[in-house]
């Protein structure tokens, strides 16, 4: 048992801090070892050990790219990172035992849950393992003995945030198994299971404790051979009453255990759509889902050998230069699994290059040559004249490197992506074209004259094999480099979104990621299995209330629902073409305004979500902007201006939200606008309408006990939509709106969403006079709340003030409203 391995990220940014700042590597070595860093345990560890360095270490630690969160009261270092760092610290004898005592020492005041988790990651340091073993079981037992299911299911977040950090995937503990099967069964799969352990049901005292299943799934399986990949597959569908299924325990995406025939089976993540490949001649698989239900299927193999007969293509000779060997030796060991013979060939120099000794000498040979960085940035230096493309020659493009001159040695590009391991379906598409290249080859050297009609049909199927083949070499080389992209850290995240819509337009080649491109019919539930059928937008409104699912996703999912239809309360209309507000109560009592100061509030309504693109059309196309009075409700006669929402104001002309998506929150609307709004649906709806005062939107963003944020008092990455680069509070900056209550784990205490971030929201009160409520033309500023998509997490928190003048518009501005009255 060891902690999380590193990433290659990880990796770099050590190698980066030795490079830069050499006079940070051993304060950050010490600390390497807390799972957290506060601001006394950084000074009191710079004291204690380096006493002879300057305060200055400590900022430059502080804010250094090793910081994986951050907030005023703590920093917590990428977890693979500090593995690194504490390995080097290992080797240090004495400092490191005495490193570990000040850090267990520095942790003395942390509530029991946090010491826990730094025990543990200090006795897998030192391979304590019975140690270990009594940590996990302390926590099992915190587990059984809790009578209050919200709070095991706080300790099941807990203990997979402390797994994911403390062990790598073979580690072979029950204990850790029972923890990490607890906490899947609770909240869901976020993270493959340990690939090593066997599947088992729950103790019976741990699997009493598990709370009651939220919206199981059911999933059809079918096993199957793919003649593209060339193996057997495993694919995941809906299910129909009429079809056997697989009843799953938890949302989707869900666990399941695959074992085929003369394997010990691994965990994997399922969803609809999903293909997991198994080994070429499975004719058997027992799954089993993450509370220990066995299936077992069973299919026929294809007539004949599962892969294309080795012995009936020609040999195919693989050059490379002399950096690229090892790589070379690796596409040649996955060539031969897929039923490709190839024969390993070093390239001369450049400059000592020729036709004839690119050429291999046996006439029946293909020739495959690498194309790599290390190959461009040679034929770069030199500038050789090009080889002339031979007639039985590929070229092979693998990391990320621009393409060669046209047609520079080859016939043909094919593209790898740089981690063409772990991307089955690019790797599968290649070795499917390399079958089919050396199949043709080999079938015109061997078959005799044909006739005239005869060879015009091959021609012609050749040409439209040709014509497929250049289009989906021309898809893979796309793929490779925007998965390319992708993995280097350097891509921004306006990249990163762009690229995800790109994937999106041409298909996410990617495990995992794929969701089915239309909607499944509604289906009643079966009565007697009491098992929904999932349809795609179950599928992804449950993907939007996964807190591991990233911000891009987020927004694609935003505009996939608008696309497909977005049937949440709240964020559409009502079947009378009316705004349909999904209320929440917010409870009245006394709560914590500003720095500490203590007011009361009587009971009030907010909306749960801004008022939507779609919502607020409503109201234009109501002739909410024309200067005719309007008819009302006959109730609605004491609530404001009888019909004309613009009484006292200068009417404008509507402007167009900045992003016109209907889910997504209407911008681009001032103060006045605003109000309008709320006069008109309150004359619609026969009762109080509102924007909020101050005190009410930050009762509701803040909670009784005055937090921060919605969700607590720190910032967390991932839980709303600002740009979280600028104050480097974490990597994501959409640059634009989501659709509303697209991060649900950002919810308040009464749970209203998108209280910080995605759009700043007016409230009544003027900025200057916060206890002026009332509607004028003064034109004095009046207050903004909640952040938008552009501020960094200070412009966010919940007791920031803003402003801006009545009659100003912003793609960053929008509202909410509330209501007094009770709801009819």
């Amino acid at each position: 048992m060891s902690w999380l391995q590193p990433t290659d990220y990880e990796r770099n940014l050590v190698a980066d801090l030795h490079r830069r700042w050499p006079e940070v590597v051993p304060l950050a070595r010490l600390l390497s070892l807390a799972t957290r860093i506060e601001p006394l345990l950084l000074r009191n560890a710079r004291l204690h050990f380096l006493p002879g360095n300057a305060t200055e270490i400590e900022s430059l630690l502080w804010f250094s790219p090793l910081i994986g969160a951050r907030s005023s009261d703590e920093v917590i270092i990428h977890a693979g990172a500090a593995r690194l760092l504490a390995d080097e610290l290992r080797g240090e004898g004495d400092r490191f035992a005495q490193a570990i005592d000040f850090t267990r020492r520095h942790c003395r005041h942390w509530s029991p849950e946090e010491r826990l988790e730094q025990d543990l990651r200090l006795d897998v340091l030192l391979d304590k393992q019975d140690a270990v073993r009594q940590g996990l079981q302390d926590l099992l037992k915190r587990l059984h003995d809790e009578a209050d299911e919200a709070q095991r299911i706080r300790l099941a977040r807990w203990s997979r945030r402390c797994l994911t950090t403390l062990s790598e995937p073979q580690n072979a503990l029950a204990e850790a198994q029972w923890l990490g099967q607890f906490a899947t069964c609770s909240l869901g799969a976020s993270s493959v299971l340990a690939p090593g352990s066997a599947p088992q049901a729950l103790p019976a005292w741990l699997a009493e404790k598990l709370p009651q299943p939220f919206r199981p799934a059911r999933l059809a399986v079918e096993l199957r051979y793919d003649a593209v990949s060339r193996q057997a597959v495993l694919h995941f569908i809906a299910a129909t009453d009429s079809d056997p299924a697989i009843d799953l325990p938890t949302p989707l995406p869900a666990n399941l255990h695959v074992q085929g025939d003369g394997s010990s089976g691994a965990w994997h993540i399922v969803g609809l759509d999903g293909r997991i490949p198994l080994p070429a001649a499975t004719d058997r698989v027992v799954l089993t889902t993450i509370n220990g239900r066995r299936y077992e299927l069973r299919a026929e193999l294809p007539a004949g050998p599962m892969r294309q007969d080795s012995a009936a293509l020609p040999p195919l000779t693989l050059s490379h230069l002399p950096e690229d060997e090892e790589e070379a030796r690796a596409i040649a060991d996955w060539l031969g699994r897929s039923g490709i013979a190839v024969q390993i060939m070093p390239e001369p120099p450049l400059e000592a290059r020729t036709d004839a000794t690119v050429e291999p000498s046996d006439d029946s040979r293909r020739l495959l040559r690498l194309w790599t960085p290390a190959a461009h940035r040679r034929w770069a230096e030199r500038r050789v004249d090009e080889p002339s493309p031979g007639p039985r020659t590929l070229l092979l493009r693998v990391g990320e490197t621009i393409a060669p001159p046209a047609g520079y040695g080859a016939e043909k590009l094919l593209d790898l992506p740089v981690d063409w391991r772990r991307r089955e379906p690019l790797a599968a598409s290649v070795c499917k074209q390399l079958h089919e290249w050396l199949s043709t080859e080999n079938a015109s050297a061997t078959t005799p004259d044909t006739e005239p009609e005869a060879e015009a049909e091959a021609e012609a199927e050749a040409e439209a094999e040709a014509e497929a083949d250049q289009d989906t070499a021309e898809e893979s080389s796309e793929w490779a480099q925007l998965l390319a992209e992708l993995d280097d850290p350097e891509t921004p995240p306006p990249r990163r979104l762009a690229i995800g819509d790109r994937l999106a337009e041409i298909g996410d080649p990617r495990p995992g990621v794929g969701v089915r491109e239309h909607v499944l019919p509604d289906v009643a539930p079966d009565d007697s299995a009491g098992k929904p059928i999932l349809s795609e937008v179950e599928a992804l409104l449950a993907e939007l209330e996964q807190p591991e699912t990233m911000p891009p996703r987020r927004l694609a999912i935003g505009d996939r629902l608008n696309e497909i239809g977005d049937p949440r309360p709240g964020a559409g209309l009502d079947e009378s073409g009316l705004p349909e507000i999904e209320w929440v109560d917010i409870p009245g009592g006394e709560f914590i305004y500003q720095e500490n100061e203590r007011r009361r509030l009587e009971t009030f309504r907010m909306a749960r979500y801004p008022i939507t693109n779609l919502q607020y059309q409503s109201f234009i196309n109501a002739g909410g902007y024309d200067q005719v009075r309007q008819r009302v409700s006959q109730k609605s006669s004491t609530l404001g201006p009888a019909g004309d929402w613009w009484q006292d104001f200068k009417r404008p002309q509507p402007e167009a939200s900045r992003w016109p998506q209907p889910n997504r929150p209407r911008t681009n609307v001032n103060w006045y606008e605003a109000v309008a709004f709320c006069r008109w649906l309150s004359a619609q709806l026969g009762q109080e309408v509102r924007l909020p005062t101050e005190e009410e939107w930050e009762r509701a963003a803040r909670g009784v006990e005055g937090r921060e944020y919605p969700w607590g008092r720190v910032y967390e990455s991932g839980r709303a939509n600002i740009n979280e680069t600028f104050s480097e509070n974490g990597q994501w900056y959409l640059k634009q709106t989501t659709v509303v209550g697209a991060y649900p784990h950002g919810a308040s205490s009464e749970g209203v969403l998108d209280l910080s971030g995605n759009v700043w929201e007016w409230c009544l009160n003027k900025y200057d006079y916060p206890e002026q409520i009332q509607a004028d033309t003064s034109g004095q500023s009046r207050v903004l709340r909640g952040g938008s998509w552009s501020n960094a997490a200070g412009g966010a928190r919940g007791s920031r003030r803003d402003w801006y003048l009545p009659d100003g518009r912003s793609g960053k501005y929008g509202f909410r409203v509330v209501s007094s009255a009770p709801i009819a």
